[in-house]
Parts: C-alpha cells; sequence; structure tokens
C-alpha cells in the first residue's frame, strides 16, 4: 500500500495536516486511533488552531508556487488576479 507521508507523524501533528486539508474530525478519528471527538476537542485548543494555521499556509504557498506565482505579492492578497481579471 502507498503511504503519504503523514504515517510517520505524531497522531496530533497528522490530525492538524488532515484538518488544514479539509478532512472531517469522524473520518480523521479511526485513522489516527482515536475518537472524532478527540479530533474535536484538539481542534479547539490554541496550540493546534495554530498548527493548522501553518499547514495552510505552506499547503497555500506550494499551491501558489506550483502555479508558477509567488508566494508574496508586495500589492496585496489577490492584486495580481484583480489585475488580470481585468
Amino acid at each position: 500500500m502507498a503511504t503519504n507521508g503523514h504515517e510517520e507523524l505524531p497522531p496530533k501533528l497528522r490530525a492538524a495536516v488532515l484538518l488544514a486539508m479539509g478532512r472531517l474530525p469522524e473520518e480523521i478519528g479511526p485513522e489516527i486511533g482515536v475518537s472524532g471527538r478527540t479530533v474535536r476537542r484538539w481542534r479547539e485548543r490554541p496550540e493546534m488552531r495554530a498548527d493548522i494555521r501553518r499547514v495552510r499556509v505552506r499547503l497555500l504557498d506550494g499551491a501558489v508556487r506550483a502555479a508558477g506565482g509567488r508566494s508574496q505579492d508586495r500589492r496585496g492578497p489577490g492584486a495580481a488576479s484583480v489585475r488580470e481579471a481585468s
């Protein structure tokens, strides 16, 4: 079976990655060996929320780079897309 590299992460960090990717706590819990309720409780903790935000930023930066854009536009978010749309 192919792995995606998340299996080596500690359960809480793995949950943060999967939550940042939009997965539901009820899906994540059994995958990492805890209940969905536990994942929901973890999600409410400030340190988990910070981990989720960091993962989302990395995912977005990676997507921007993959699309050939720059990760930080000095004109602010959305400036390039507004210019291109006009």
